[in-house]
Order: C-alpha cells, then sequence, then structure tokens
C-alpha cells in the first residue's frame, strides 16, 4: 500500500509518435504540484414543455471535453531534456559519456503524461493525459530560492483504466467486439489498450458504436470472453541518478556579455496555440496547432547601480542575456537577444533603490532563445 497521501503521488512523461495517440511515460520528474484535468461540458436543452418547472435529466448532454491544465517543478540538472524539448521544439545532442544538448525553437512534440493520484486508500490511481503540446511556460529565479519551472499544457484527451471480460478478437483483424462491457465512445480514440492477442503499444484507432472499435494494429490470436483493459496501468517511476535541484546559489546572469547583480529573474513563453479545434462527431479537440507568433517576454529585478539599463530601454537597442547554472560538470544556460523594455527606477522610501527590468525577446526565428543542457542524459 502506498502512503495515503500527496507524498506518494508521481508525473511521468512519454513522447507520442502520432499526436493523441497514448504512450507508456519513459521519464519520470519530481513533481511539486499539477492540475491536470478534463473539463466535460454540459449541454442543456431550452425547449419548453408545459407543467415543468425543472430541467429534465434527459434534457441534459455531455458537451466537448477541455484538456489541460498546469504543472510546476523544480529546476534540475538532469532529467528534464523531455520537457525542455516540449517546451521549444528542436533539440541537437552532441557528445558521449557528458552529452551537450541545446534546444531552439521548432515544431512542437506530442507528450503523454500520466498523473499517480493518491487516494485515501492507499492506491496510487493513474489518469493519463494524451496529445499534450505545451501552451506556455516559465522559469524562476529568485534570491534564496530554488529555480522553478512551470508548463501550461494544452491537450486532446483525459483517460484512465477500465478492464472488460466479454472481449473478441481475430487473429489478424483490427476489429475487437464486446456484447456489452466496453461501452466504447469517441473519447476513447488514442487510449491504450492491452489483452490476450492484442500487441503491446496498441491504441483505440476508431469507435464504431459501443460494442465495436478498431485497433492500431491487427490481434495475433482469435479469442472470446477476452480480458480486455483500455487505459494504461500505474508505471514504476524511476530517476536519473545524481538528480539534484538547482537553486540561486548555482546561478549566474550576464548582459551583454557582462556579469550582473540580479535578485529575481523570471522567463516566460506564450506558444499562441489553437487549443479548441474541433469537428462535429467527436468530443475530442484536434491536436492544438500553433496559430500566432511565439512571445518570450520576462522580467529582472537589479540594484539601481548605473545608468546601463536605464540607457538600453531608453535606446531600444538590444543585446545579449544569460542565465547559467551550474551542477559540478552538469549545467543549464539560457541564453537570447533581449529588448529592454523600462522601467524608470524610482525612490520608495530609504531602502536601495532597485530597477523592474521587463524585457522581450527579439532575433532570427529558430535563434531567437537557447538552452543548452550539459549532463549525463544520453537522450533529451
Amino acid at each position: 500500500m502506498a502512503a495515503r497521501s500527496g507524498i506518494a503521488a508521481q508525473i511521468g512523461f512519454g513522447v507520442e509518435s502520432t499526436a493523441g495517440s497514448e504512450v507508456v511515460p519513459t521519464v519520470w520528474v519530481p513533481l511539486l504540484e499539477e492540475s491536470l484535468s478534463a473539463a466535460i461540458a454540459r449541454m442543456e436543452s431550452e425547449g419548453i414543455i408545459p407543467g415543468q418547472s425543472v430541467l429534465s435529466d434527459w434534457q441534459s448532454v455531455p458537451g466537448a471535453h477541455k484538456v489541460g491544465g498546469d504543472t510546476k517543478f523544480e529546476l534540475t540538472n538532469r532529467g528534464l531534456g523531455v520537457l525542455w524539448k516540449a517546451c521549444l521544439g528542436s533539440v541537437s545532442t552532441s557528445g558521449a559519456g557528458t552529452y551537450t544538448h541545446v534546444f531552439t525553437p521548432g515544431e512542437l512534440p506530442s507528450l503523454t503524461a500520466q498523473v499517480g493520484r493518491p487516494d485515501v486508500s492507499g492506491t496510487v490511481r493513474p489518469f493519463a493525459y494524451r496529445g499534450l503540446k505545451v501552451s506556455k511556460w516559465e522559469m524562476a529565479a529568485k534570491l534564496g530560492e530554488i529555480v522553478t519551472f512551470g508548463i501550461t499544457w494544452a491537450g486532446r484527451a483525459e483517460g484512465y483504466p477500465r478492464t472488460f471480460t466479454d472481449g473478441a478478437t481475430t487473429s489478424a483483424s483490427t476489429t475487437i467486439t464486446s456484447a456489452a462491457g466496453a461501452s466504447f465512445t469517441a473519447a476513447d480514440v488514442g487510449s491504450i489498450v492491452s489483452g490476450t492477442g492484442i500487441p503491446a503499444g496498441t491504441t483505440i484507432a476508431s469507435v464504431q458504436s459501443a460494442t465495436s472499435a478498431t485497433l492500431s494494429a491487427a490481434a495475433t490470436a482469435s479469442g472470446t470472453g477476452v480480458s480486455v483493459t483500455i487505459g494504461q496501468a500505474l508505471a514504476t517511476a524511476s530517476y536519473p541518478t545524481g538528480l539534484r535541484p538547482l537553486s540561486f546559489i548555482d546561478g549566474a546572469v550576464s548582459i551583454g556579455g557582462v556579469s550582473s547583480c540580479v535578485s529575481e529573474i523570471t522567463l516566460s513563453a506564450d506558444h499562441d496555440l489553437a487549443d479548441d479545434r474541433g469537428c462535429i462527431g467527436s468530443p475530442l479537440a484536434k491536436e492544438p496547432v500553433e496559430k500566432g507568433l511565439r512571445s518570450y517576454t520576462g522580467k529582472m529585478t537589479v540594484e539601481f547601480a548605473d545608468m546601463a539599463a536605464y540607457d538600453l530601454y531608453r535606446s531600444g537597442a538590444t543585446t545579449t542575456l544569460s542565465l547559467a547554472l551550474a551542477a559540478g560538470t552538469d549545467s543549464v544556460t539560457v541564453a537570447a537577444t533581449v529588448r529592454y523594455d523600462g522601467t524608470t527606477p524610482a525612490v520608495k522610501g530609504r531602502d536601495i533603490l532597485t530597477q523592474e527590468v521587463p524585457f522581450t525577446v527579439l532575433g532570427t526565428t529558430g535563434a531567437e532563445i537557447t538552452v543548452t543542457l550539459v549532463n549525463a542524459d544520453p537522450t533529451p
């Protein structure tokens, strides 16, 4: 039995080869908090029935599924490559033993996230969220704190395991049927399905009715009364050796190549996803895609030491900005070309004057911002 509280929670991620087709997680990340969910709309009839003063139960029907939410982590020296790729899109890896992974803006991949949520009986319940893409992300470093890494996701569907025992398969056929137990719905499309004679990694490709569906791979055996599970069991979490969080002590900020004293820095991204695409016939959203320009912005808090930052703001000129964090031979470095957007330093009492320095990342598409990881992870 697991602990009966959030201390037994876990989250893992896997990269989907086909957007929206569920995969088993391959990477686990220590979790601070999450709010992934499926919000199912309710549609209520406006029809008038004489003598009726309360809506009847048959006048309420389910609507579209809105899937997404937030996850928050501590920034670590290892194990976050999959998430950085999800946030930026492209990666180039070099080296051996110690690897260098350079992430740049590119096509965003689609992920499955599995969240293990403990109930009070000590059972950790697995929830899978498929077709996830990063809508927004934020990295924040502050004096006296561990660096945090937050992601807002938009996805296609939520799933959790359910089993029926009246499945029927035919060897070399992709059709699966159930007399009554399956109750297939359009929300099952993309879910992992497992059972005797069903190849590993198979998903529900389409649903024809409550009793019939099509598999993504043909069955390898014929059978009736087959026990079939839709959705995946809780995966066993594992974490990289040498893992540790990165804090403000590990960091260094440089502006225009010059080391700078910064007490707080936040970098945020918004991918402007179209996350409400859909078609008549399915409650699930289509794959989220980018519909506008990406936005990378941030803010720094610095002591008012001289006029350099203010002059950059007044001129509108761009300069380089780098935040580097190191843990032994491991490191995470974020580099960008930025334009400072203000503000004027102001007196707010007797304390040392500080400046809030907002900035916007500008540059050549695909090279405006880079994140470089140096660590022992062979793949991101």
